[in-house]
């Protein structure tokens, strides 16, 4: 019984520690409203025809490169702002998917040797980007260089989406 009545006069004595309220905190300064008061975005698909890719040719590091021309890409965006480019793959399809860049894929393939044998083979392809002021370049890289071999082999067509938030 003591222990209930001391719990009881405890309970009691927490309620009744109110004061008086104390003055209002002061008003923190108002940032940059966007539209409405939201992040500003824009979101632009651009596509890369697999003949279109411009391919370098540098001893040591080769690799293939897009450019696109993006007047919507402000210098306060530059500054200010997120940039970021998603390659899309299977486009249009119920299968789509997104990925972010840069990007990694490790892929294999297989060849009939002379004697009717598979031959496994594994590479790697990079997809990355870079940005300025008024364009984006979109750069496609294959970890078996297998282009300086075989000039006729090109990048297949690639989906990408530039977000840009300010």
């Amino acid at each position: 019984m003591k222990k209930v009545l001391i719990l009881l006069f405890s309970v009691l004595l927490l309620a009744s520690c109110q004061g008086e309220r104390g003055p209002a905190g002061r008003d923190g300064r108002d940032g940059k409203d966007g539209i409405n008061g939201l992040v500003n975005f824009k979101i632009i698909d651009l596509e890369v025809q697999s003949k279109a890719w411009q391919y370098s040719g540098y001893v040591d590091n080769n690799y293939f490169r897009a450019e696109f021309e993006v007047p919507e890409l402000t210098e306060d965006i530059y500054n200010n702002g997120v940039v970021q480019v998603y390659r899309e793959y299977d486009t249009g399809t119920a299968n789509a998917v997104q990925l972010l860049l840069p990007n990694t894929r490790h892929k294999e393939y297989s060849v009939q040797d002379e004697n009717g044998e598979t031959l496994w083979g594994f590479y790697s392809e990079t997809t990355d980007y870079e940005y300025g002021i008024g364009k984006l370049n979109v750069f496609f890289t294959a970890s078996d260089f297998a282009y300086e071999e075989d000039m006729t082999i090109e990048p297949e067509d690639m989906h990408f989406r530039l977000v840009m938030m300010w």
